[in-house]
């Protein structure tokens, strides 16, 4: 066999190899990629600081919800206080109840710190499940990124949050002006739902958070508005 032949058949073959090892790489990125984002369209808008905060609580309030937390075929109930402490740190009280404190927390861009909670709760599987879910509900008031925009209908505008393999899809009415539910994706399999059932004073009135995969579901509705004294 000539050189030049061998130099061919060597590039040749080089360039097969490329060739497939690319189109490797594409299939698994588009695999990989959520369901959701065949039905979505590259969209054009703007995103602006606040646009997706769903809580907006006074700095002189907490928010009350009751809270039915489902997991399999056991349900029990607890009562959730939430207030702001800056524009970029949150409070979380969970009570029995009775009244008795379960957990209270701070959660801001960078930490969550918890200061008391009670044994069953202490463990870190559960304290970083509850972390997760707070850090999806306040992504629009705590996050600094900026979302890609989408369409997905005249009705409908969806935002993402890209972390890594993870995907945070905050489905916006742009009439309502307020987010209607919110999907995380951890490669192409949803991890969390939240379902915004309805709002009053653009805050959730009731909504649910949903772990697919856990069997778990926790239902929160709110009560009322409170002072922080309450909650001291």
């Amino acid at each position: 066999m000539k050189v030049d032949q061998i130099f061919f058949n060597l590039f040749c073959r080089r360039h097969l190899r490329f060739v497939f090892a690319s189109f490797c790489c594409c299939f698994l990125l588009s695999s990989c990629s959520p369901k959701m984002f065949a039905d979505l369209k590259s969209g054009e808008g703007r995103y602006s600081k606040g646009m997706l905060a769903l809580f907006r609580p006074g700095k002189n309030e907490s928010l009350v919800y009751k809270t039915m937390i489902k997991y399999k075929d056991k349900e029990f109930s607890s009562l959730t206080y939430l207030n702001a402490l800056n524009d970029s740190v949150f409070k979380i009280v969970l009570l029995s109840n009775f009244g008795n404190t379960l957990l209270e927390a701070e959660i801001s861009r960078d930490r969550f710190t918890v200061s008391n909670v009670i044994s069953y709760l202490n463990r870190k599987p559960i304290l970083k499940l509850l972390e997760g879910d707070w850090r999806i509900l306040l992504g629009g008031n705590l996050k600094r990124s900026i979302p890609k925009l989408f369409t997905e209908n005249s009705q409908s505008t969806v935002f993402d949050f890209a972390d890594g393999r993870t995907n945070n899809l905050y489905h916006y009415d742009p009439v309502a002006k307020s987010v209607t539910m919110i999907e995380s994706y951890k490669g192409k399999s949803k991890k969390v739902l939240v379902s915004i059932d309805s709002m009053q004073d653009f805050q959730p009135e009731v909504f649910s958070i949903e772990h697919p995969s856990l069997h778990l579901k926790i239902t929160m509705s709110l009560l009322k508005k409170a002072s922080n004294d309450s909650v001291e």
